[in-house]
């Protein structure tokens, strides 16, 4: 007589569960890569729209005070952070106090705006963990230049020429080994920096 077979046990075997977890960590680690790559656009994208709006504050600042167009001149290199102007031509806060701006000459000006768009305010807060106040603190390592041609029209027309460069550090871009932009983000990138340039002609008197 023969005994009654039980119902067959079912489950999974080890390969199986072995071959499910490798697939799983790979999509865990491709969405983590994804979400990785768009934090870093996203940051780019607000670091561009910040350094557009730099180039625009400067831009207006300087078509104010064509009287000191000369002093806007760089002298082919970037702004110089390293010290603030002598003197403040507006309004500031230091972070505890607020300071009302000095008199100051067209030169004077001119030095003041190159200063105050290009560098971090040095503001600090003694409340707070960093204070931010100017658009310089919210972009990366951000380097203004600016070239001033005058008198490149034609006689007794007073035209001027500025060119305006802004550049700094990024997440997905950057130039290659032969000075090409790169927008996305691979070994090609010798340099992760974003350029704008601006440029524009002014009529003075």
């Amino acid at each position: 007589m023969t005994a009654p077979s039980g119902n067959p046990q079912g489950g999974f075997s080890l390969i199986e569960i072995m071959v499910t977890v490798a697939i799983t960590t790979i999509g865990l680690v491709g969405l983590m890569a994804l979400m990785l790559e768009s934090d870093r656009s996203v940051q780019d994208s607000s670091g561009r729209a910040i350094a557009v709006q730099m180039v625009s504050d400067i831009t207006n600042r300087i078509r104010a005070n064509t009287d000191g167009l000369a002093n806007y001149h760089t002298n082919g290199g970037n702004v110089d952070c390293s010290a603030a102007p002598t003197r403040r031509c507006a309004n500031y806060h230091t972070g505890s106090s607020s300071v009302d701006a000095q008199q100051c000459t067209a030169t004077e000006m001119a030095t003041f705006d190159l200063w105050d768009v290009a560098c971090p305010s040095g503001a600090n807060d003694i409340d707070a963990d960093f204070t931010r106040s100017g658009s310089a603190d919210y972009l990366a390592n951000p380097l203004l230049r600016v070239d001033v041609d005058q008198d490149i029209g034609s006689a007794g027309t007073n035209l001027d020429n500025v060119q305006i460069t802004l550049s700094w550090d990024a997440r997905t871009g950057g130039t290659n080994n032969q000075g090409q932009s790169v927008y996305n983000n691979d070994e090609d990138i010798v340099e992760r920096r974003l350029t704008i340039v601006s440029e524009f002609n002014i009529i003075s008197d």
